[in-house]
C-alpha cells in the first residue's frame, strides 16, 4: 500500500522539508534537497525531514 506524505500537487517534482515524521506539515520547498532544508533552518527547525515528492503519475519504489 502506497502512502502520500504531502498532498499538495504545487509541490510536484521538488524536495520538501516536513516537521517530523508524525507531523507532514510541509515548511518548506527547494529543487535541491539543500534548498529546501536551508529555508527549514532560517525557519528554526532543526531538524526537518527532507523527502522528494515524485511528479505526477511516476512511482518510485523504496
Amino acid at each position: 500500500m502506497a502512502v502520500q506524505l504531502v498532498k499538495e500537487k504545487k509541490y510536484s517534482g521538488q524536495y520538501v522539508a516536513l516537521k517530523d515524521f508524525k507531523d507532514s506539515t510541509v515548511i518548506s520547498s527547494g529543487n535541491q534537497p539543500q534548498e529546501a532544508y536551508e529555508k527549514a533552518a532560517k525557519k528554526g527547525y532543526k531538524d526537518p525531514v527532507i523527502v522528494y515528492v515524485p511528479p505526477k503519475d511516476v512511482v518510485q519504489i523504496y
